[in-house]
């Protein structure tokens, strides 16, 4: 299988903070790699580092501006899209999706949502690890807090603009809170199991039955230390988490949202964007070709067909 879909990557930020191309940045992904797949679909986060919050809507503005940018310089090879139809008629390109990591940007303003939503996003991750306008964040959960009433205004928004609900990253308390306030299904864009591995920012099984059960989806991390919590990691730690999936929220549930660009390390075969051929070799010789599929692009474009 020579395509897939992800559904989070750091690398619009990643370029941007180190004003590089994108063509054939060093990171671990670029449009070199990306191009050798047949019509991928990749979704680019807009991430920041916490001394950027004082300017949040400025600097993810001007990442979203750089970034578009690099697509209009390589427009033979990607191209923005903003719906499931663009992603059905980008013939045969690269199909870049823009997100926010953590609504920092929002800075209490449904009109800059607004205009986050003008300028491209249509993926929220409501939280990074921080405290936020909207929620509490993991690496914050004892503060306490789930949702703030801005918060439940905003998660209303965006369900009726066509943004994207992401429950990664945030407290266990925002995600109940998340599912007693969303009406369409809503997704973690890039976690794993905290049953397999303990990491907090790992899903319980409770939650990864509810996305399941809410028809959302949940995107295979590639970070190390949510895979194993050992402090080294390989292909067999993905399917691990993948197989705990499969049991818990089912095979219409799983996809990619690998991280790359936003993680230090890589599980070892899982270098780059490159990898993910050999990964989803690997899951269709372990789970067959129907769930491989599902697991590759089938699960993101359903999800895509239905809230984009």
């Amino acid at each position: 299988m020579n395509t897939f879909a992800d559904w989070h990557c750091d690398t619009a930020s990643y370029i941007c903070g180190k004003n590089m191309g994108f063509k054939d940045s060093d990171g671990h992904i670029n449009i070199d790699m990306l191009e050798k797949y047949e019509s991928p679909v990749q979704t680019f986060a807009v991430w920041l580092p916490k001394e950027y919050y004082k300017n949040a809507f400025y600097t993810t503005k001007m990442v979203i501006e750089y970034f578009k940018n690099e697509i209009s310089l390589n427009s033979d090879k990607i191209a923005l899209v903003k719906s499931y139809k663009d992603i059905q008629e980008n013939n045969g390109k690269i199909s870049a999706l823009l997100s926010i990591e953590g609504c920092e940007a929002l800075e209490g303003s449904i009109e800059k949502l607004h205009s986050l939503y003008d300028m491209g996003i249509r993926l929220a991750t409501l939280t990074w690890n921080y405290k936020n306008c909207v929620a509490t964040g993991v690496g914050e959960s004892s503060l306490g807090g789930g949702l703030t009433d801005f918060g439940k205004e905003a998660v209303r928004e965006m369900e009726r603009l066509g943004i994207i609900v992401d429950v990664s990253h945030l407290s266990d308390e925002g995600f109940y809170d998340v599912e007693r306030l969303a009406d369409k299904p809503f997704i973690a864009s890039h976690s794993n199991c905290r049953a397999v591995c303990g990491h907090q920012r790992n899903l319980t099984d409770d939650q990864l039955r509810i996305i399941g059960q809410r028809g959302g989806i949940v995107g295979l991390n590639m970070c190390v230390s949510f895979l194993n919590s050992e402090g080294k990691a390989g292909t067999d730690d993905i399917i691990r988490h993948m197989e705990h999936m499969l049991d818990t929220c089912g095979e219409d549930s799983i996809c990619l949202g690998c991280d790359f660009d936003g993680i230090s390390g890589t599980p070892e075969g899982m270098e780059n964007v490159s990898a993910i051929k050999g990964l989803l070799e690997r899951i269709e010789k372990e789970f067959g070709k129907n769930i491989a599929y599902k697991t590759a692009k089938g699960n993101f474009l359903r999800i895509a067909k239905l809230l984009l």
